[in-house]
């Protein structure tokens, strides 16, 4: 298939342990598309739903980093790290573990707008500077709160090691922090151990397409399963109403 032409999105799924941007240098080099660009950053340690533009279809990037947005994650207990997730130093811990109902009890806290402090370790700008980049040569800077919009939040198990939730928010949302916020307001430490995105505006998991897929796709030809490709109406249909 030629995609030198194509303005489309494609519903890509980004393996852990990839950037957007080592993705979005893939998908480049096997579509030969002159731009390629996505639809909004995952973490290396995330995974899921990535959707990436080619071509004139990088146009309406902005439109679609707007849209709501799905996730799974899990909250290992027992530490507080300073990065939010696995990758991180510990910085505090506890043996204590907080029951179903304390967290059931702490969740409505958090829905609706509310302000958040993202992580020293986001991709925030500083003065010019990742705050990343600052964290870790240890400069000494302020994180300033934003708000944030969260719909909904589920907590799908609960055990002694860890709780799993599914969560719909806006944009801008930083789950790792949101994990961090329930943690402090049940009493207990945790750090964001799995997070999948499920869902972003029209483009949905069970629906995504795997990078060894597209390259089959690309050198072999062939058709893309339902919802694995959009167009550009599709992909920027319904998105302030969806979810």
């Amino acid at each position: 298939m030629n995609f030198s032409d194509q303005n489309i999105w494609l519903n890509i799924d980004k393996p852990l342990g990839f950037s957007s941007a080592k993705v979005v240098a893939i998908i480049k080099r096997i579509t030969g598309a002159k731009k390629v660009g996505h639809g909004g950053t995952l973490d290396p340690l995330a995974s899921g739903i990535l959707p990436v533009a080619l071509n004139k279809a990088t146009k309406t990037s902005e439109a679609l980093m707007g849209a709501r947005k799905k996730y799974f994650f899990r909250i290992a207990f027992g530490e507080f790290r300073d990065t939010d997730d696995a990758e991180g130093k510990v910085v505090e811990s506890s043996f204590v573990r907080p029951s179903t109902a304390e967290i059931i009890s702490a969740l409505p806290f958090f829905i609706g707008k509310i302000k958040q402090t993202p992580s020293r370790f986001s991709a925030i700008k500083i003065n010019g500077r990742r705050a990343y980049e600052l964290a870790r040569k240890n400069v000494q800077f302020e994180m300033p709160p934003r708000e944030v919009e969260i719909f909904s939040i589920k907590l799908i198990s609960n055990s002694v090691e860890f709780a799993e939730f599914e969560v719909e928010c806006g944009k801008g949302t930083y789950i790792r922090s949101l994990a961090r916020d329930i943690c402090k307001k049940s009493g207990v430490c945790g750090f964001v151990s799995v997070l999948t995105r499920l869902q972003v505006g029209n483009f949905f998991y069970e629906k995504r397409i795997f990078l060894d897929d597209l390259k089959l796709v690309a050198t072999y030809g062939g058709r893309f399963s339902d919802g694995s490709l959009l167009s550009l109406p599709d992909s920027l249909k319904n998105l302030s109403s969806k979810l």
